[in-house]
């Protein structure tokens, strides 16, 4: 059975909840009809607290949906792309597919759902002090509006995966133009705020009669230091590119623009890896002949068919670095009829290029 179910999408986002989120759900909606709401506003049946407590712990999830979806839907605007959203135990993660683009996106990005959630707070706060509310509607307006308050203040605590720690990592990242540094230090900062929720939450468990609050804080602390550990982790090194240089063959042969074809046969050889030689004349290199179009000529034309006559034309071809990527040559190369592209340094061939070479380096990356 797979582990989340699928929600639909928002935006394009696809939505899913975990299935951790039923058992949510049902202990927030227990605690809510059993002791939070009957404290709050007694007098009211046990349906009522039943009806009270689902409708609140269904809509503090929708709240959370909502806080993720503002990072989300920033995350689009800084140009990123967004892989999923999913709902869990412990509230919501919006994943991205790619790392932040810079520290002020980072700190954007994080503040957006604290500010969601404290606005949602505010709204929620203010309908439930209209007059005439039944009083069952005010009072889970009035839970869910506090909780938006706390869930947007708790999120800009300095740890990191929580929102202000990546706002934190993001303002010295930015500062000190150091993503490394600036993790390491927010990962120190996650320990010392994850040990302190994790001391707090077992204290009220014990000492102040609210076990399921308590233990609740000691577990999220515990979620921060482990995913804290995860955010230090070294991220793998990215493959170096390959470049024109690393496919690079030198020719070691140069043709004359007017030897016949019947010689370039046996300067080649049978066996020569090269897909195509330069064409000199009086020592310039004038354009070069693909060792297809050697091939291709019929045996009675070859004796007197000079290189020139086969070549292409140096104008006519690209020229390329060898400090050129290969996933930019490819492009470049694919704009030219021929396929091929000469490889220059200070105006000095170093080689030639072709579509052979181009496929062998994506098959066989360095």
């Amino acid at each position: 059975m797979p582990s989340s179910l699928s929600l639909g999408r928002i935006k394009g986002i696809p939505i899913s909840a975990n299935w951790s989120l039923v058992g949510l759900i049902v202990l927030l909606s227990w605690e809510l009809a059993t002791h939070v709401f009957p404290s709050s506003d007694p007098g009211q049946s046990s349906i009522a607290y039943t009806a009270m407590g689902i409708a609140a712990a269904i809509g503090l999830i929708a709240c959370i949906l909502l806080h993720e979806l503002a990072h989300a839907i920033q995350a689009l605007r800084e140009g990123m792309r967004i892989h999923s959203i999913t709902l869990w135990l412990f509230g919501g993660v919006a994943r991205f597919d790619r790392f932040f683009p810079s520290g002020g996106a980072e700190i954007r990005i994080a503040l957006a759902g604290p500010a969601i959630s404290i606005v949602l707070g505010g709204a929620a706060l203010a309908s439930a002090s209209l007059p005439m509310l039944p009083a069952p509607i005010a009072t889970t307006l009035w839970w869910l509006g506090t909780m938006n308050l706390i869930l947007g203040v708790f999120n800009l605590l300095p740890a990191l995966p929580l929102d202000g720690g990546r706002a934190l990592r993001g303002a010295m990242w930015a500062t000190t133009h150091d993503l490394a540094r600036a993790t390491r230090i927010g990962v120190q900062v996650s320990k010392i705020v994850a040990i302190g929720m994790m001391t707090t939450g077992l204290v009220i468990a014990m000492s102040f009669g609210n076990p399921v609050s308590g233990i609740w804080l000691a577990l999220i602390g515990l979620f921060v230091l482990q995913a804290g550990r995860h955010e230090a982790a070294p991220a793998p090194p990215a493959p170096a590119p390959v470049t024109i240089a690393d496919i690079l063959r030198p020719t070691g042969v140069s043709l004359s623009a007017d030897v016949a074809v019947t010689q370039i046969e046996t300067l080649i050889g049978s066996s020569s890896p090269l897909t195509a030689i330069p064409v000199s004349d009086d020592e310039q290199v004038i354009g070069i002949l693909p060792v297809a179009a050697v091939e291709a000529l019929a045996p009675e034309f070859r004796s007197r068919t000079t290189a020139r006559a086969l070549m292409i034309p140096r104008g006519d071809l690209i020229r390329l670095s060898p400090t050129t990527d290969i996933a930019a040559a490819r492009p470049l190369l694919a704009t030219s009829p021929w396929g091929y592209g000469l490889v220059v340094d200070n105006d000095v061939l170093l080689g030639i290029v072709g579509p052979r070479e181009i496929n062998q380096s994506t098959a066989n990356p360095t």
